[in-house]
């Protein structure tokens, strides 16, 4: 978004024409009583009189009025003006360019078009001050053809040396997605000043080319010419992108240093920027040193606080945001609805969702997909498909989320029809939608479908597949048991492959147990990223499960070694109005004793059932007798039996969990879920299970 303000600033408009195209004087005086109009009420006046007076105004008169009606925004009386001169023999180009200007500016854009064409066939030459209103207009309706023909007669007027129409031409070709010609056009440019090059820096940023922006930047600052604010808050979206704090924290020095403007523009993207790369407190500080709050300001800091996990401090933001006086816009909306999703808060997430419907935010392009994600993460998979059926518009970011969602609940089939009614319906998907689809399809075991939704990503529409995508498919085939396979496939990977893809195949392991492939994986895991103690985690727990209890223990005190800590398992229920949070073998709540004597009561039932413990899941070298109570310890199983206790019957007993849900917990789940005749939706690292008379909706594959 900051990005297409930045862009818009190489576009001519009444307040800014002195610093882009100077607007030409009326070659003939007019009427003392029109150069001193005042306001637009005096104008109509004066225009009324002129009318009553004379049975047709001059041409000086006439240009006088479209020119000035066009400065107040008043297209229909200006075109008025305009149509009593458009038939005589000498209509100037300048009342052609007022017009062209004005409805380039207001719209309708086509207008200006139409006028433009209309110049050309009555023979009246465009000059240096048309082509600039043009192209704008080319750019607003993405007229492609009249655009380049424009760009034709420039060349043969002999205008490329003027800074204005190249700059225009820069602007629409980076917005038109042809970077390459923008810089060609730019590379050509005899001189360039501020404006050019804050469309070159934006253009790139437009066209997801931050790197090249952020170099273009620097080539500006070794030109000697000096930076605006304008060219700041054009380089700044694509430094936040990037996350490199480096290059932005240079950048904040250097406004520091020359005093550039520190207008609002500027200190939300250094927000941004900051917020993107983890420096909470200088986000903060920027925002509390701000001598006005707009609502642009407190969705800058709301996004930051939500992109560091700082959910609660989020939300509370966004209720003194209210209580400031500052009405959240629905890009607030959207920047804290993933606040919801992250917390599973369900009815926080509904009570945001009514603020939307009230204030008209719902047929929002960016709310409407933030409620899909987040209704999908809180559980309501049928919410979040209502509200993407009664979307007026959706644009791939939309299906993107929807089929997320599906493969989130493991509803592959759902995900696959999705993806194909996309294709049907014209929406090229783009590479965020393939790892959706293809996760989609590995969560419910659809490994052909999965396959050849991968194989399409190059067939049929030249995305060249990254990392993130083979990672994708090595999830596919190791979650099925294909582990040869999917140790063959990484070896054949055009790529130099990260440790992700060395971690899905990790993960599989860990599931069906293969310490020898394991290994492999794990080595090349740590090799790639030894921060991450996930990696050691897992290849301890493999060992675990084998019986290799000296190997395992040796992995653990490599992590100690290392400074690296395993993340603790804990699992939430909202009960109300209440979120309870629970780790293994925790005696901490103040209802215990009744927690406990719930978990006996329904130890006794599943042992009736002949329910018995299996105690692989347990990675500690201990008795049979101390495994049995661990894995009956595990926090899901204490939040189960506090919603048993709290949640009455015929309402759904909603846990999330920040790990994967372990094996034998999921299999007491389905048998809770038959025995007491509830439904329990749990929400772990992976995805949703719903469980429900004694059957999970993951069947058994997660």
């Amino acid at each position: 978004m900051q990005a297409a303000a930045a862009l818009s600033l190489s576009i001519p408009n009444v307040s800014h024409t002195s610093t882009i195209s100077p607007i030409p004087s009326v070659s003939k005086p007019t009427s003392n009583l029109l150069q001193a109009i005042p306001d637009l009420n005096s104008l109509k006046q004066i225009h009324a009189h002129i009318v009553k007076s004379q049975s047709q105004p001059s041409i000086q008169t006439s240009i006088a009025l479209i020119t000035l009606y066009s400065l107040f925004n008043q297209m229909d009386s200006a075109n008025l003006a305009f149509q009593t001169i458009i038939h005589t023999t000498n209509t100037p180009t300048f009342s052609y360019n007022m017009m062209i200007r004005g409805f380039s500016t207001y719209g309708p854009h086509l207008k200006s078009l139409e006028l433009y064409s209309q110049m050309l066939h009555s023979d009246i030459p465009p000059d240096k001050f048309t082509y600039p209103f043009v192209l704008k207009a080319c750019t607003t309706i993405s007229a492609v053809h009249v655009a380049r023909e424009a760009h034709g007669r420039v060349i043969r007027s002999g205008l490329t040396s003027d800074v204005y129409i190249l700059t225009a031409l820069v602007d629409l070709y980076s917005k038109l997605g042809a970077v390459y010609d923008a810089r060609r056009v730019f590379d050509d440019m005899p001189l360039k000043n501020v404006v050019s090059w804050n469309a070159m820096i934006a253009g790139y940023g437009y066209n997801g080319l931050d790197e090249e922006a952020v170099r273009a930047f620097g080539a500006m600052l070794e030109s000697g010419l000096e930076p605006n604010s304008s060219t700041v808050v054009a380089v700044l979206p694509a430094v936040t992108r990037l996350g490199a704090l480096e290059e932005g924290k240079f950048i904040h020095e250097w406004i520091l240093r020359k005093g550039v403007e520190m207008n609002e523009l500027v200190r939300n993207s250094l927000i941004a920027m900051y917020g993107k790369c983890g420096e909470l407190g200088h986000a903060q500080r920027l925002f509390d040193e701000m001598p006005e709050r707009t609502d642009a300001s407190w969705n800058a800091i709301i996004s930051a606080y939500v992109q560091n996990g700082l959910i609660t401090e989020a939300l509370e933001l966004f209720y003194y945001m209210q209580i400031s006086g500052v009405r959240p816009t629905a890009i607030t909306v959207a920047s804290v609805l993933p606040a919801c999703a992250d917390l599973v808060d369900r009815k926080l997430g509904k009570r945001i969702h009514g603020y939307s419907v009230r204030n008209g935010f719902e047929s929002d392009l960016v709310v409407s997909t933030a409620l899909i994600d987040m209704y999908a993460k809180c559980g309501c998979i049928e919410e979040a498909r209502r509200i993407f059926d009664g979307m007026p518009e959706r644009n791939t970011v939309s299906w993107n989320a929807m089929i997320s969602g599906y493969g989130l609940h493991g509803h592959g089939d759902d995900a696959l029809e999705l993806f194909l009614s996309m294709q049907r319906e014209g929406i090229e998907p783009n590479k965020s939608t393939f790892v959706s689809i293809i996760n989609a399809c590995s969560h419910s075991g659809m490994v052909t479908e999965g396959l050849k939704c991968f194989e399409s990503m190059s067939n049929n529409y030249n995305i060249v597949p990254e990392t993130k995508h083979y990672a994708c498919v090595v999830d596919l085939l190791g979650r099925a048991g294909r582990l040869k396979e999917a140790y063959e496939y990484i070896e054949q990977i055009p790529l130099e492959v990260d440790d992700v893809v060395w971690g899905a195949l990790l993960g599989a392991c860990r599931i069906y147990k293969d310490m020898e492939l394991g290994g492999i994986a794990a080595k090349r895991a740590i090799e790639l990223n030894p921060a991450e103690p996930g990696y050691y985690v897992l290849l301890a727990n493999i060992y675990a499960a084998k019986g290799r209890w000296g190997d395992a223990q040796k992995l653990r005190e490599v992590m100690v070694e290392r400074k690296l800590k395993k993340e603790v398992g804990c699992s939430s229920i909202e009960q109300g109005g209440t979120v309870h949070s629970f780790v293994a073998g925790d005696f901490r709540h103040p209802e215990w004793g009744k927690i406990h004597e719930k978990m006996r009561e329904v130890g006794e039932r599943l042992k009736e059932e002949g329910y018995v413990p299996d105690t692989s899941f347990v990675l500690h070298q201990v008795e049979e007798g101390v495994k049995d109570e661990r894995l009956s310890l595990h926090s899901e199983r204490i939040a189960l039996a506090f919603g048993l206790l709290k949640i009455g019957d015929g309402m759904p007993i909603r846990i999330t969990k920040n790990l994967r849900v372990c094996g034998d917990c999921h299999t007491t789940f389905k048998l809770v879920s038959r025995i007491y005749g509830r439904e329990i939706v749990v929400r772990d690292s992976n995805r949703f299970h719903r469980f429900e008379g004694g059957l999970c909706s993951c069947k058994d594959y997660w």
